[in-house]
């Protein structure tokens, strides 16, 4: 043994020595135990005494499953309650079964009507509004932003209806560049064409010259450059920007890479056979050419388009018997003579709506109106005329007026045509030829007239046989405030005869007005009236329409002054003017007075 293991065991005594020193101890009886833990526990206070432990007795298990074997029927009652504790549970914790695109497919378009607009019908009759036409330009366009576009990723109901909406209204630039890549979209994604419903081309008037390059047009000098030489800087600038204008407008030059007609309409028939409404914007500038029905064979550009394969020895265009509404903007561009007109019905074999509007008053598109209504097809029954833009600018002198009046008046020609529409919208020159001509066809016709929307925007009343010409428009001109009365009141006499009119509006609209609240009009709508008035038009109207009555006029008072008097009063109470707002009832007659005042 070492001498490191000796000086411990000197020092401490051995494991073994320890152990049976232990075990030789006297061990105490239950009894001195018993009485040790009832003389501890009777010094320790009773709030820091550990709880007896409950002696487990075998018998009263015994007991327990005795009397569970005895009664089956408190177990079987427990087992059942238990069963259907756990299917309640189940049922709570199980997803629902009813899903979003587990919806009908109407709820679902409700919910995306909700998100990205209501989705409307294409024919007339679902217009929605209160004159029963429709502006084409927003009637079937829905936003196209990101956020709704995503929603068709969330299934395949759901992708089907935000394409049916994206891609219901699409435009087009009128050229071969924008056809082709129009074609290469849709013949690569075929199941979009269905959706389209409404084609619209624009085409462009103005083009970058081809020889000139972009570089090739001088920077705009900027206003902080320093100039070496400061004196006459007024003129130099002045001259510096006739320069910068000139250049700009050499850069540019009429458009040579326009699709014709025919292309249009071979296009729309060859990749949209549901589309329902054809639009073409022909725009507006100064000597501008007309459209080309087809392309000739010295247009080296038109050759290159695959879709020419018309033939140009005849003038008819591609046949479209689906197309049902035909909007034309910039129409000057498009209909100059009447020929041009027949080429596109002709096209277009069940054409039911027609929108034309010229941005430009002209003097040779109401000659050509005129020509076309004396043979306007009667299959069209929604009609809608623009003639004149809301330009300040004089269209021409009277002198033109009265020589056009003399052989083209389009108002007999519009009044013949009337009874034939359900809706008509005019803007331009008008007079009360229009309803006496029309009064007098529709009582020789056996065929009851349909004719339910009547809205016209006065530019100026023709006055073809007064003497002393004048064809001067405003709220003081007494010549014109006479012919827009005769207006009104052979309107008025009308109802009478079209029974079915519910919407009648004639309103006169001045951009140069002093006082445009009281610019002339007349509107009813079921049985409300607003509008200028007299004793001639309140008898009419109580013969045609018994229960139509003006909003704040007492019929049995005829002077104009409200019964409330809260209204201000001009010229002796001929016009109450309302607070906030243009009056809701006018006596003509006080225009004479403002005449008068005037001079």
């Amino acid at each position: 043994m070492s001498s490191s293991s000796k000086m411990l065991g000197e020092e401490h005594p051995s494991i073994s020595q320890t152990v049976s020193s232990v075990t030789d101890l006297p061990i105490p009886s239950q009894k001195a135990a018993r009485d040790n833990q009832q003389k501890t526990s009777a010094k320790t206070p009773p709030l820091l005494r550990r709880p007896s432990r409950i002696k487990h007795r075998p018998q009263d298990d015994i007991e327990v499953q005795s009397l569970l074997q005895g009664d089956d029927t408190l177990r079987q009652d427990l087992e059942d309650a238990n069963v259907a504790y756990l299917e309640k549970l189940s049922l709570l914790m199980k997803p629902p079964s009813v899903r979003l695109t587990g919806l009908p497919v109407e709820v679902q378009e409700g919910v995306l009507d909700h998100l990205a607009g209501h989705l409307i019908g294409i024919t007339p009759a679902s217009a929605g509004t209160s004159s029963g036409s429709r502006n084409w330009s927003t009637a079937m366009r829905h936003p196209r932003r990101k956020q709704l576009s995503d929603l068709a990723l969330v299934s395949k109901t759901w992708r089907a209806l935000i394409q049916e909406r994206l891609y219901r209204h699409i435009k087009v630039k009128g050229t071969y560049a924008g056809f082709a890549e129009c074609s290469f979209w849709f013949i690569k994604h075929p199941h979009l064409r269905p959706h389209v419903r409404h084609f619209e081309v624009w085409m462009p008037v103005w083009e970058v010259k081809t020889s000139r390059r972009r570089t090739d047009i001088p920077p705009i000098p900027s206003a902080f450059t320093p100039r070496p030489d400061l004196r006459n800087r007024a003129n130099r600038g002045a001259l510096v920007v006739v320069q910068e204008i000139s250049d700009m407008t050499q850069a540019f030059q009429q458009a040579s890479h326009n699709v014709t007609l025919d292309d249009i309409f071979r296009h729309t028939q060859d990749l949209f056979p549901e589309a329902y409404a054809l639009t073409i914007e022909g725009g507006h500038g100064k000597r501008t050419p007309l459209i080309k029905a087809h392309p000739t064979l010295a247009d080296e550009t038109a050759l290159q388009y695959p879709l020419f394969l018309g033939n140009t020895s005849n003038n008819m265009l591609t046949v479209n018997p689906n197309i049902g509404s035909l909007v034309l903007k910039g129409a000057w561009n498009i209909i100059r003579e009447p020929s041009d007109f027949y080429i596109l019905k002709t096209a277009l074999p069940n054409l039911r709506e027609y929108h034309c509007t010229y941005a430009k008053p002209k003097i040779q598109a109401y000659a050509a109106m005129c020509c076309i209504m004396k043979y306007f097809p009667s299959s069209i029954n929604h009609l809608n005329i623009c003639l004149e833009g809301l330009t300040s600018k004089p269209s021409s002198t009277p002198e033109k007026w009265r020589n056009l009046y003399a052989e083209y008046h389009i108002c007999n020609d519009l009044g013949r045509q009337l009874p034939n529409l359900e809706t008509f919208s005019y803007t331009g020159r008008i007079c009360c030829s229009l309803f006496r001509n029309a009064i007098e066809v529709a009582r020789k016709s056996r065929d009851t007239s349909n004719l339910q929307s009547v809205d016209l925007i006065v530019r100026n009343c023709c006055r073809p046989g007064s003497s002393g010409y004048n064809d001067a428009t405003g709220i003081y001109q007494i010549d014109f405030i006479n012919a827009f009365k005769k207006l009104v009141i052979d309107a008025v006499r009308a109802l009478s005869v079209f029974t079915s009119l519910q919407y009648l509006r004639i309103r006169f609209l001045d951009l140069d007005s002093p006082n445009p609240l009281l610019n002339p009009y007349f509107h009813l709508q079921g049985n409300k009236v607003t509008g200028i008035w007299n004793d001639d038009i309140l008898s009419l109207l109580r013969a045609a329409r018994p229960n139509a009555e003006y909003e704040g006029l007492d019929f049995a008072d005829c002077s104009g002054k409200r019964a409330n008097g809260f209204v201000d009063h001009i010229l002796g109470g001929l016009v109450p003017l309302p607070r906030g707002g243009r009056p809701k009832s006018m006596n003509v007659d006080a225009y004479a007075a403002l005449a008068e005042a005037r001079i």
